[in-house]
């Protein structure tokens, strides 16, 4: 069964692999092309204005919301440790990982925790790849879980 997976992940591999030479060989002596904008909306100056004006009111919902969040799974790590020390099992002490790995996102995720730690632009800063690497790691705990 092992051997199986192990032969679609090779072959998987030279696929993605292969798609990565033939792109860039397609892409040879190709004239370069003038870049847009990721996303090329025409916003009038007034409409970016009025974006403007309501960030502040998104973000405090944004921040509102993930704080609730928080307070939610940390219920829920409270309740999987209390679990875990009942029975002892691997995937107990997994849900564990998991769910304080889902806290951790939910905290570093919040607005308030990016205003506490000095970046007030949104975009910049190393705290915004944190909570994709807690998802990640979140996620590689599920399917080791799911995998049991």
């Amino acid at each position: 069964m092992r051997n199986r997976y192990r032969v679609g992940l090779v072959l998987l591999s030279i696929l993605v692999i292969g798609m990565a030479i033939s792109q860039s060989v397609s892409c040879l002596g190709q004239p370069e092309r003038p870049r847009h904008p990721p996303f090329d909306w025409d916003i009038s100056p007034e409409e970016l204005e009025r974006l403007r004006a309501l960030l502040p009111y998104f973000l405090t919902v944004k921040a509102v919301i993930a704080s609730l969040n928080s307070v939610l799974i940390l219920s829920l790590v409270v309740i999987h440790i209390n679990i875990y020390r009942r029975t002892g099992t691997t995937f107990s002490l997994g849900l564990v990982l998991f769910s304080t790995a889902f806290l951790l996102y939910t905290i570093v995720a919040n607005p308030l925790v990016h205003m506490l730690l000095g970046f007030r632009r949104i975009g910049f800063g190393p705290i915004f790849i944190i909570p994709d690497l807690l998802t990640l790691l979140a996620s590689a705990i599920l399917i080791y879980l799911s995998r049991q």
